[in-house]
């Protein structure tokens, strides 16, 4: 889903819609078998002066909960 090359086409870019990205996954302190997962999205999508980028963080339950 990553092309972080920026002369790439509209073609290769709406194959591959994000021109970077980064998932990490951090267990929580204190909480053995809890974790944190952050993912960070760069599209390639720009309107005007306008650029976006994404940071989604999500709680990864232990297990059995």
């Amino acid at each position: 889903y990553v092309n972080a090359s920026e002369g790439s086409g509209q073609e290769v870019r709406a194959r591959y819609p994000l021109a970077d990205a980064k998932v990490q996954v951090r267990e929580i302190p204190g909480r053995p078998g809890s974790y944190n997962a952050v993912a960070w999205l760069r599209p390639w999508l720009q309107l005007e002066e306008l650029s976006t980028s994404l940071r989604l963080v999500a709680k990864i339950p232990e297990m059995g909960s």
